[in-house]
């Protein structure tokens, strides 16, 4: 909720109850509604539309893991049986090859995200970032002031894994996670790479979202 309220205001839950997968594995599913405070469609940092959102969530070893429906109107059962579609695939954290530049590309981001300092951060991102429609500046604020970001939680160590490398042109879809350690946790935790996409600008990648 810390989280959300640095996204949403007016937010109403309107269901809150256990579940489970296809396969029975124990989950939990809620549905609810907030007013997004940045509009994505205006450019703007205010006056967002209104969202549904639907989510299913279960827990694998220390982890949990979630798929998120989002949607401007009542989440249908059809995004809902996408929601249920989340299954553990085999081996799928398993490392892969990179490119000497890709790998320095997340050394760097890495080493910078323990460093804590906004300003540099922002410079892994491309001016032409849309991630779901939200830009480099609205992310810019969610590492300034949401508390579950790597910079308020005063991360101090940082690895990245990479486990899905694509190239396609300019870009490059990964996938993988940061290992990441906060000052005063005993355990290191697992943080999805969200953002789907890397681009090379002027001979440096950079984040460039899920944008097609």
């Amino acid at each position: 909720m810390p989280m959300l309220l640095q996204i949403f205001t007016d937010i109403k839950v309107l269901s809150d109850k256990p579940s489970q997968l296809k396969d029975g594995t124990p989950a939990r599913e809620v549905e609810w509604e907030g007013i997004l405070k940045y509009d994505p469609a205006a450019g703007s940092i205010k006056n967002g539309p209104k969202l549904s959102n639907f989510i299913v969530m279960t827990k694998k070893g220390l982890a949990w893991v979630q798929m998120a429906m989002v949607d401007d109107k009542k989440i249908g059962e059809d995004l809902k049986k996408y929601a249920y579609s989340l299954t553990f695939q085999p081996d799928r954290e398993k490392p892969v090859s990179v490119p000497p530049d890709v790998r320095a590309f997340f050394d760097m981001n890495c080493a910078d995200i323990v460093n804590g300092d906004v300003k540099t951060l922002m410079a892994y991102f491309s001016d032409r970032f849309r991630h779901s429609g939200l830009n480099k500046v609205f992310y810019e604020q969610i590492l300034r002031n949401d508390p579950a970001s790597p910079t308020q939680m005063g991360v101090i160590s940082c690895k990245a894994t990479v486990t899905v490398f694509e190239p396609r042109g300019d870009k490059a879809y990964v996938d993988g996670f940061f290992l990441e350690k906060a000052k005063g946790d005993a355990n290191a935790l697992k943080v999805p790479m969200v953002f789907q996409q890397i681009i090379n600008e002027h001979g440096e990648w950079k984040w460039f979202g899920n944008q097609k």
